[in-house]
């Protein structure tokens, strides 16, 4: 599984880099707004992602007009008006051309323990996420999809989104 990342989340850092990394964490995962005037942080990423496009070509590499985005789920199921960031960031990127457009093609079916806050022999493995997760047809075709997730912590839910989308599209690269 190919993957690029665009932070990195240093939790045990510390000094100013600790301290910023947790901000900038912060910032996503709770839907805070920036600058003036005021603007998602979710949206001053994409915007971020597009303006440096060639400095960052290991992230963008992996973007195309053609390409849909797909957030992954949170562990928790979906509410409706719950803040979900990984669909915030493929929105806000699509708005900036960084995608053709998103698909929330995983749902949940059955709530898991978060990673960020448990110990990790607690942690859900890739075939706990695989298995509490299920694939909502899409009507319109596509030639590619990009998963987006906000904070990876191991890896796991990358890997079972991956994989349940895997047996859908197969021979749709991921």
């Amino acid at each position: 599984l190919e993957f690029a990342a665009l932070l990195c989340y240093t939790p045990r850092e510390g000094g100013a880099i600790g301290l910023q990394s947790r901000d900038l964490m912060r910032a996503l995962k709770y839907g805070r707004v920036t600058g003036s005037p005021p603007t998602p942080f979710t949206s001053t990423i994409a915007s971020y992602l597009v303006n440096n496009a060639a400095v960052l070509e290991p992230v963008t590499s992996f973007l195309s007009p053609h390409t849909v985005l797909v957030p992954v789920p949170k562990s928790a199921l979906w509410k409706e008006g719950s803040l979900w960031v990984p669909d915030q960031l493929a929105n806000s990127m699509v708005q900036v051309g960084l995608g053709e457009r998103v698909a929330r093609l995983l749902v949940r079916t059955e709530a898991i323990p978060k990673a960020a806050t448990s110990i990790s022999s607690n942690r859900p493995n890739a075939l706990r996420h695989y298995q509490t997760l299920a694939v909502q047809k899409d009507l319109v075709p596509f030639r590619e999809i990009v998963l987006v997730d906000d904070v990876v912590t191991s890896g796991s839910a990358l890997l079972g989104s991956a994989n349940r989308l895997l047996d859908s599209y197969p021979t749709t690269p991921i």
